[in-house]
């Protein structure tokens, strides 16, 4: 029997490490600029619940991940818990920032200058 040896399997994981963490910290700028528009406009949550519900009904989001979802979502009224819970650094809220509910609020434009903003502090 023959075993592969894994090339570089440390640098791999260390490269893809860095890249998801990038990506994250994007994703959370872009959620950041979304969290103020929702706060600003809340009858947008109107869409994220429409968007939230048929993604649920179409298998694309487990169970928890739609509860989750639901309850920062009832949030909208208290603006410093709802920021909190939707900026959440911890694992389960980034890989849920990842596949986000929270689509179609932004304008290509804002969703540029959020992430120019925070390349320019």
């Amino acid at each position: 029997m023959q075993y592969k040896r894994r090339r570089n399997s440390t640098a791999n994981s260390t490269a893809n490490s860095t890249a998801n963490s990038a990506a994250d910290n994007q994703i959370w700028l872009i959620h950041q600029a979304i969290v103020e528009k929702l706060l600003a406009e809340p009858w947008r949550i109107a869409d994220v619940r429409q968007t939230l519900e048929q993604r649920y009904q179409a298998g694309q989001i487990r169970h928890s991940g739609y509860i989750h979802w639901h309850s920062i979502l009832d949030c909208i009224d208290d603006p410093a818990l709802f920021r909190r819970e939707l900026l959440d650094s911890g694992e389960r809220m980034t890989k849920l920032r990842r596949r986000t509910v929270l689509v179609g609020i932004l304008t290509e434009a804002e969703r540029s200058a959020a992430l120019q903003a925070a390349t320019a502090s």
